[in-house]
């Protein structure tokens, strides 16, 4: 066999000896999961004027839209049976897959704005959607904070 012929079947076939680590070896680190802390930032940027500083329905703008209810967003869970209605009012703040016969809405499209803000900030961009999805989360996940605890009747 030739050197050439011996070097090609080495590289195709294997040597048989174990292969060395070429430097260090990595190790993927252990997976954590993401944990979103409820902040109220986006509340106070996009919610407060009509729901006020402590989501009890009296915002500022309620002033100026005389016959307008915002609603006690803390008390959400408590007109639920205690249970924090998630995806209901990630509907209800989305707004883009509301039902026009159910009436006039009176609250913002955040959908919609997220989304503009989004393809201003980023362009058209495929993960723009993910990105209003994470927007209105956060939201969710604040409101989900502020909830009233329903209280025990008292004997």
């Amino acid at each position: 066999m030739t050197r050439t012929a011996a070097v090609l079947a080495i590289l195709i076939l294997g040597s048989g000896a174990p292969l060395k680590a070429q430097g260090p070896i990595e190790r993927p680190l252990p997976w954590k999961p993401v944990i979103i802390e409820p902040t109220e930032r986006e509340f106070l940027n996009s919610c407060a004027s009509c729901h006020g500083m402590d989501g009890t329905g009296a915002g500022f703008l309620t002033r100026l839209f005389r016959g307008v209810d915002p609603g006690d967003l803390t008390q959400l869970s408590v007109r639920n049976d205690g249970t924090f209605p998630i995806e209901r009012v990630f509907s209800v703040i989305d707004g883009r897959a509301e039902v026009a016969a159910h009436g006039d809405r009176k609250m913002p499209v955040w959908g919609d704005r997220y989304m503009n803000a989004a393809m201003s900030e980023y362009g058209p961009d495929e993960i723009n959607e993910t990105r209003v999805r994470n927007r209105i989360y956060e939201l969710v996940h604040y409101l989900q904070s502020i909830q009233a605890v329903d209280a025990e009747p008292e004997n």
